[in-house]
């Protein structure tokens, strides 16, 4: 008997706070000296994914073996395998980019670590083989054979790190339990998927059916676990509506979907289909996992700086590295010199233009800056990003825009913090904005802005905004 997955269906975010206060402005540096940080929710929240990461694995690698979805699996299978190596690098060797200030320096920690390189780097070797299209026969048995030992020692890994970084001023040890316990739900879609593919391909080493069943039941509980609160595992309620309400958009996707992985548990065999569909819901629920472990990041103490400091580093470290286009800086400073004149009734006036423009898709100001070859370098160097950085814009020493990947709804920036708090009031500041929920994307998105230098002669000439994809750091 064959049972098909019902079609995923795009579920709204109930979210009842759409706009979180993460990093309203830059914390004046005694705030931040005063402050305990010592990457804790990073730490925690990486080691999780980590997990995750190990059945991502091995369900694009058993589906690149039997042909099935070959492409998507082999892009699965290269993120995955990237972001295992950067993140066990960052946990042992720190990471600006990721929130860990400070390299590992627990000897039982460390020792986990070692474990888990160990037993990944055969693995490793063989996931590079499956995607240079080699004997996937042999790589894939590898990958399968060693995937649940792997499991098994990144969870010992996560373990370690949960106990040693709980600490009353970023992370309590309840904080914690709810992070591992969000976390580990985005590892046990992968794994459902992975097992799936292992019943229809009969691998027994990627999965069976009791295996799934085991892995069905324990997504239920922990599931019921985070929106109930399960006092014997240290499991508080959801700890605002926000959190609750995703986890009941989780639960109604997994009640519609349930039925169908509870008989391939039993005696029905999943066909591909089956097998490519419980792959992308597994993404599918992994990505709505990632919203509950942002609002939980966010909702605890010590929410700022596990966010103000990747994305700090990754605005001092790679975006400024964008301000030294020599056509963005001739684009700027021609812009100045021909705004020069201009009152504020001439820029409320352009202004209002632009918001005109945009509500028709489009119009000569729109288009003649949308057109440019600074916007078009722009669009080519946030797509290299592969949508970390969403949008951005460059403004010239009025508040004007000059450059930007897309349209924005406003032509006229000098009026909001963006530009007022890195050029405006002459501090050269980066400015890094409240986290949002984005309804288009389904993501959690911050700004980070940052003055724009004439390199020649180190003076500010305008300021440039970059729309920053918070999920991409959990």
């Amino acid at each position: 008997m064959r049972r098909t997955f019902p079609a995923l269906s795009a579920k709204p975010i109930a979210t009842a706070l759409t706009s979180i206060a993460l990093i309203a402005a830059s914390l004046p540096a005694a705030a931040q000296s005063e402050a305990v940080f010592d990457g804790s929710k990073a730490r925690v929240n990486w080691s999780s994914k980590l997990v995750m990461l190990t059945q991502t694995i091995g369900s694009a690698s058993c589906r690149i073996d039997a042909g099935i979805g070959v492409e998507a699996a082999r892009a699965d299978l290269e993120k995955a395998r990237h972001d295992f190596n950067v993140i066990l690098d960052g946990l042992q060797n720190g990471g600006h980019a990721l929130g860990i200030p400070s390299a590992e320096n627990s000897r039982f920690v460390l020792d986990s670590i070692e474990h888990v390189r160990e037993i990944w780097s055969p693995m490793d070797s063989a996931s590079q083989a499956l995607l240079d299209g080699g004997d996937t026969r042999t790589a894939a048995a590898t990958i399968g054979d060693a995937n649940l030992e792997l499991l098994d020692a990144a969870a010992i890994l996560a373990s370690d790190i949960s106990g040693k970084y709980s600490n009353p001023h970023e992370l309590t040890q309840s904080d914690a339990m709810s992070l591992h316990f969000a976390g580990r739900q985005r590892m046990l879609g992968h794994r459902m998927a992975k097992e799936i593919c292992g019943i229809a391909t009969h691998s027994d080493t990627y999965g069976t059916a009791a295996r799934l069943k085991e892995t069905v039941g324990l997504y239920d509980v922990s599931l019921r676990a985070l929106r109930e609160g399960m006092a014997n595992a240290g499991i508080n309620p959801p700890p605002n509506d926000a959190i609750r309400g995703e986890l009941e958009a989780v639960n109604g996707v997994w009640q519609q979907n349930a039925p169908a992985l509870q008989a391939f548990s039993n005696s029905a065999m999943p066909s591909s289909d089956n097998v490519a569909t419980m792959a992308q819901l597994s993404s599918h629920m992994m990505k709505e996992m990632n919203n509950v472990v942002t609002l939980y990041m966010l909702a605890t103490p010590g929410q700022n700086y596990v966010f103000r400091a990747p994305l700090q580093a990754y605005a001092e470290n790679e975006l400024s590295k964008w301000l030294e286009d020599p056509a963005l800086i001739a684009a700027i400073k021609a812009q100045n010199a021909a705004n020069a004149g201009l009152t504020q009734d001439d820029i409320d006036a352009l202004d209002k233009q632009w918001r005109a423009e945009a509500k028709t898709d489009g119009g000569p100001l729109i288009n003649e800056v949308l057109g440019g070859p600074v916007s078009e370098w722009l669009r080519g160097r946030q797509a290299e990003t592969a949508d970390f950085v969403t949008e951005v814009f460059a403004m010239d020493n009025r508040g004007l825009n000059v450059a930007q990947n897309v349209a924005t709804s406003d032509y006229w920036q000098g009026d909001e913090a963006k530009w007022q708090e890195t050029y405006g009031n002459g501090s050269g500041s980066i400015h890094i904005s409240d986290v949002e929920f984005d309804d288009s994307t389904g993501i959690y998105q911050s700004q980070v802005s940052m003055p724009v230098r004439d390199p020649a002669s180190g003076e500010m000439i305008g300021a440039i905004t970059f729309g920053i994809n918070v999920q991409s750091l959990l």
